[in-house]
């Protein structure tokens, strides 16, 4: 397989590839992203070509650096990347049937409660301060689910 120079390698940004989600209904897919109660989840979706994507790649990463350092074990930082080529747009047209997003970069903030994954945030490149803060107020709520559980 070919890597790409926007997957991540950092520790701190757990990288999905898209191919292992594939086939899964939208809530499968949250499901496998976000496991556990009391963890705020924030994901990247972004696709191979997508200039805002390597743009916002090293601030993510920051990001996730800053926050996972900060919140040990509270958050939760993954990056679901999409293989694609002009020639061949079906994981790209999959990916937004599953999350229904509508562009790259797309981030998602969820947290699982006893009745499944929640979608906290939902937003196409906004700035990492944004990020944060829908993060940071998420911790909360992932926390009343978790004791709620």
């Amino acid at each position: 397989m070919t890597v790409s120079s926007q997957l991540s390698t950092d520790k701190s940004v757990e990288l999905v590839e898209f191919q292992r989600l594939k086939g899964l209904s939208d809530n499968g897919a949250r499901e496998a992203l976000a496991k556990d109660l009391g963890v705020v989840y924030v994901t990247a979706i972004t696709r191979d070509g997508c200039s805002g994507c390597m743009e916002q790649k090293p601030l993510f990463k920051e990001l996730a650096r800053k926050m996972t350092s900060d919140l040990a074990e509270r958050v939760h930082f993954s990056n679901v990347h999409v293989r694609y080529a002009d020639s061949d747009r079906a994981e790209s047209s999959e990916s937004k049937s599953v999350f229904r997003h509508a562009a790259y970069p797309t981030y998602l903030v969820h947290v699982r409660s006893r009745k499944g994954v929640l979608e906290v945030f939902r937003a196409v490149y906004p700035t990492m301060e944004e990020l944060e803060r829908q993060t940071r107020e998420s911790l909360d709520l992932a926390e009343f689910y978790k004791d709620e559980a």
